[in-house]
């Protein structure tokens, strides 16, 4: 059986739709009117805070204790009218130093900026370039617009692609955000090929609330192009019109609550090599998910998502009679689909899944135990615990709190200043901990926002976080433990804690991140004891952990020596304890493999003894994380249950494996109590590719969820005496095993798993799937569609 497809309108059976796109195109973020009164803006909380005097952010390593943190754009002159070009002022309030200057090329994480465009229409005539460490963040309440002028002439409107590190490479633009604004590209002809919004970056990016307009019945617009890097996760965009929605060429992602309307093809995959489409909905658009510009891309996952009157959800390559990679594996999972057409077709049209209204789970590809399946009907059995309105995976939306007003927020050097009692500094030197805690208590018991400038914050005790706090980040600051009470690795302490164990009650943070100023072995950087009746009470948006690489940390030139054990940096990234509850959206926890500072940082050989452990039971919800080159794995549950995860991501730590002066578990002793592996299945002084961290160790657990694994080694041995050098860089199987599965877990179910550069995909003792048996995906590397050996519920 084929598909037919002609032309946008023969795809549709239904009549009205062909009436829509034959009339009048209609544009909401389009004033009809061509003489539009003049804009009244609103005033947002974020905005009456102290951003000039004594209270404002300040970024100690900036080498101007002027540098301006927070930039309205109206103090650079755009007008925001819907007549005046305001390319160069918005260009300006992005790019200034505070100096005269402009912030391209330089430090990474020294100049931070939060950029404020109130409500209003922004016309652009040119590319508008975004930066490094910047938020750019618009008006909840009066979301602005940036709108291209009738005379645009570039191919991209706002361009995500800073290439201050000198390479063409999207994996190196970290720490970059756009939240609650929209983008308009109507005055364009819709024909032309232009792009809202080219987002080629890394972790440590988000983009969220974002709302882009393209004309209807477009052959050129492209909404979102993502044309490389290596992000984690793009969250709540709404995207109408246009021949393209989103272009994907990211190395792996989580598109979290994206709508698609009028777009001739939602999401198109032009490369990468796993993809999560989580909550989306697909209305009135020509196709779903096109994959046939994705020659490696290997995994594809799509879960919780709504087709409306449009032609078929996915169109794939079938490689299920290739000899070599099979690639455009899929899995879908809690489909409502309506209409006639398939719900998947093949490149020549064939149906490969006929319409259904509803899907439970379907997977084409290798199942494991099992061999190659074209379209296996599965029944996947969800836990109660982790759903909303009993169907869905829970989500949550980052809060704006756009009805707070400016009375319940505390912006932290305004109190301090106020209380001598409470005196902050955030100058990367004294220790804040006392006034912080300070604070953060009485806020939390008057239900008062906490508001954090951009600042390095020192805290030489743990910094807890009590049951009520609301905590909102500028431009990221820094929250960094220090001193001789995070040093025993033997008794590790918590820099920062949400709650105290059994504690129950409400705790939010975003835009944040967290760290060690120097080397401290005893450091558990974030641990959650803190749980909630109400899921996303507990939850954290968009907030970072990372070892090294920045200004703010000695590590950052300490750690130069090819022998690790000279760098046991922190001991645990992220610790969810049994008692917590949370929700964590868009992490990457990054011990650094590179320094981001061009003027002051060395080679980073780092040896962080672990990444996240997960030893909660009453619901944990992982949308989107990243962990990066940890000792003894980046991921372990660890006798969990109730686990969700959209998108895992690591990669191994580059100095480990074959020429290693430290095999794993070196330099760091297995501790049992926090459910280390000990790596006891390696040889004694047998092949080191056995003895390098784990992408993920699952022990024990019940009900865990896990959709998209992106696991990638690339290199073993590095020192950067030869770094990215070909003695270095993986061939293949440079991993012995890439995951470990034990303890019998019970309903585990795993969708979409990716490795590259691995032997053995999953060690679990009873199948053992290797990757020369699954090839596919990021060449040399193996796919593994579904993970079903561990089904059984007791």
């Amino acid at each position: 059986m084929l598909y037919s497809q002609g032309n946008l309108s023969q795809v549709y059976s239904l009549t009205s739709f062909r009436r829509l796109f034959a009339a009048e195109d209609q544009h909401p973020l389009s004033p009809p009117n061509q003489n539009p009164k003049p804009h009244v803006a609103t005033r947002y909380w974020l905005d009456e805070q102290d951003h000039t005097g004594n209270a404002r952010g300040y970024a100690p390593y900036a080498g101007n204790n002027n540098y301006p943190v927070y930039r309205n754009v109206k103090s650079y002159k755009a007008a925001g009218d819907g007549k005046t070009d305001d390319t160069a002022a918005l260009q300006m309030a992005i790019n200034s130093d505070g100096n005269g200057g402009n912030r391209y090329k330089n430090e990474v994480t020294t100049r931070p900026a939060q950029v404020f465009v109130p409500g209003g229409t922004y016309i652009l005539t040119r590319k508008l370039d975004m930066r490094l460490n910047t938020i750019v963040v618009g008006d909840p309440n009066d979301m602005p617009i940036f709108k291209a002028s009738s005379n645009f002439k570039e191919t991209v409107m706002i361009d995500g692609n800073d290439f201050a590190t000198d390479g063409a490479s999207g994996t190196t633009n970290f720490f970059m955000a756009f939240k609650n604004i929209a983008i308009d590209t109507t005055n364009i002809n819709k024909d032309t090929s232009v792009t809202a919004l080219r987002w080629g970056v890394a972790q440590a990016c988000h983009l969220t609330n974002i709302r882009i307009q393209m004309p209807n019945n477009s052959k050129g617009h492209i909404g979102i192009d993502l044309n490389q890097g290596s992000t984690i996760a793009v969250s709540d965009v709404s995207i109408t019109g246009g021949a393209i929605g989103i272009r994907n060429n990211n190395q792996q992602v989580l598109f979290k609550n994206i709508s698609f309307k009028y777009s001739s093809t939602a999401l198109a995959q032009s490369g990468g090599f796993v993809v999560v489409l989580q909550g989306a909905k697909i209305d009135t658009c020509g196709l779903g998910l096109d994959t046939s510009g994705a020659t490696q891309l290997g995994s594809v996952t799509i879960l919780d998502s709504t087709s409306l009157n449009s032609g078929p959800l996915i169109k794939f390559s079938d490689s299920s009679h290739s000899n070599g990679d099979r690639n455009h594996q899929i899995v879908i999972e809690n489909l409502s689909f309506s209409g006639n057409n398939p719900v998947a077709i093949g490149m020549d049209g064939s149906v490969k899944l006929q319409s259904m209204k509803n899907v439970d789970t379907w997977v084409w590809g290798n199942v494991s135990p099992g061999v190659y399946q074209t379209g296996k009907m599965v029944t996947t059995k969800r836990s109660p615990q982790l759903l909303a309105n009993g169907k869905y995976f829970f989500t949550k939306a980052q809060p704006t709190y756009a009805d707070w007003t400016s009375d319940k927020i505390v912006n932290f050097w305004t109190r301090s200043l106020a209380e001598s009692r409470s005196s902050v500094k955030g100058d990367g030197k004294t220790d804040d901990s006392a006034s912080l805690n300070a604070i953060l208590a009485d806020n939390a018991k008057m239900g008062k926002l906490s508001y954090f400038p951009y600042g390095v914050y020192i805290v030489k005790s743990t910094l807890y976080i009590p049951p009520g706090t609301r905590i909102v980040g500028e431009a990221w600051p820094v929250i960094s433990g220090t001193g001789p009470f995070f040093s025993d690795k033997t008794n590790p302490k918590p820099v920062i804690m949400v709650g105290r164990p059994s504690e129950t009650g409400l705790a939010q943070i975003q835009d944040m991140r967290f760290t060690v100023a120097d080397i401290a072995a005893g450091a558990i950087i974030l641990q959650v004891n803190l749980a909630s009746p109400s899921p996303g009470d507990v939850a954290i948006w968009n907030t970072h952990i990372t070892v090294g690489g920045s200004a703010d940390t000695t590590i950052n030139t300490a750690c130069s020596s090819p022998n690790t054990a000279t760098c046991p940096a922190a001991f645990l990234m992220a610790h969810l304890t049994r008692t917590s509850s949370a929700y964590i959206e868009n992490m990457w926890g990054w011990t650094a493999d590179h320094s981001l500072e061009r003027s002051n940082g060395k080679p980073q050989n780092i040896a962080t003894g672990r990444g996240i452990l997960v030893e909660a039971t009453r619901g944990t919800w992982l949308t989107g994380t990243g962990f990066e080159h940890n000792t003894l794995y980046n991921y372990n549950l660890h006798d969990a249950e109730n686990v969700y995860a959209g998108l895992q991501q690591s990669e191994t730590a580059y100095w480990q494996g074959s020429g290693s002066m430290q095999d794993a578990p070196a330099p760091w002793t297995p501790n049992s109590g926090y459910g280390d592996p000990d790596f006891g299945w390696c040889k004694p002084g047998g092949d080191q590719r056995c003895r390098m961290g784990l992408a993920l160790n699952v022990a024990g657990g019940r009900d865990l969820f896990l959709y998209g694994a992106a696991f990638w080694t690339f290199f073993h041995g590095e020192t950067h005496a030869c770094y990215n050098c070909p003695a270095t860089v993986c061939q293949a199987n440079c991993i012995l095993h890439a995951v470990r599965v034990v303890g019998a877990p019970k309903s585990l179910w795993w969708y979409g798993i990716a490795t590259r550069n691995a032997e053995v995909m999953v060690l679990d003792g009873r199948d053992d799937p290797r990757q020369f048996h699954h090839p596919g995906g990021w060449t040399p590397g193996g796919v593994i569609a579904a993970y079903l050996g561990f089904l059984a519920a007791s």
